[in-house]
């Protein structure tokens, strides 16, 4: 067993995450099972790639608004889970249907980001707080809503907008304390 002395507060800031990120985990393996049934029953290659460049439009379109609204610490989660649900991480799930060209280009771009799309999961290691809290939400002790909500480009622009004002207001508390800290200062000078 193990023992982490921010433990609760490990364990809220993972149920945080994971109440926006879970779901999505969720629906890619949903829909790569889909993906990979329907492949099966197709022959030709030429049709299987038509099959593949259609399925990435689709899930661009349902998933667009809701990975750009992540935080980068959401969406190393998100590839994580991705590689937890499906048993392949995101680099291998983007060489296998769009092909070599398209990973080299999403890599790239993540590697620009900051993000991995090689990151893999580990229960027992790194990502043990984060499955203590899958079990407690899949074993029903914690209320968990595993729907992914569809964000559309209005309420993405709005998300943006709230963002931005508590990043404002959040510099606004900073630069106020600086200023009394500054007066203070030059009150105990004198």
């Amino acid at each position: 067993m193990r023992v982490d002395k921010n433990f609760n507060a490990k364990y809220n800031r993972q149920l945080r995450l994971l109440k926006r990120t879970y779901p999505m985990a969720l629906k890619a393996k949903k829909l790569i099972d889909e993906y990979e049934a329907d492949l099966s029953e197709i022959e030709k290659t030429r049709q299987k790639k038509k099959y593949g460049r259609n399925a990435h439009s689709d899930l661009k379109d349902e998933f667009v608004f809701n990975i750009r609204d992540l935080y980068s610490s959401e969406g190393d989660l998100l590839m994580k889970l991705v590689y937890r649900e499906t048993g392949m991480t995101v680099n291998e799930i983007i060489k296998k249907y769009r092909g070599g060209i398209q990973n080299n280009l999403y890599s790239g771009l993540a590697m620009l980001w900051g993000q991995n799309l090689n990151d893999t999961y580990d229960a027992s290691g790194d990502d043990w707080i984060t499955e203590l809290v899958i079990q407690d939400i899949e074993s029903g002790r914690i209320s968990f809503d595993k729907e992914v909500k569809k964000l559309n480009k209005e309420g993405y622009k709005e998300s943006m907008g709230d963002y931005r004002q508590s990043k404002k207001d959040i510099r606004e508390v900073y630069k106020k304390r600086k200023k009394e800290k500054k007066q203070s200062k030059k009150i105990k000078n004198k």
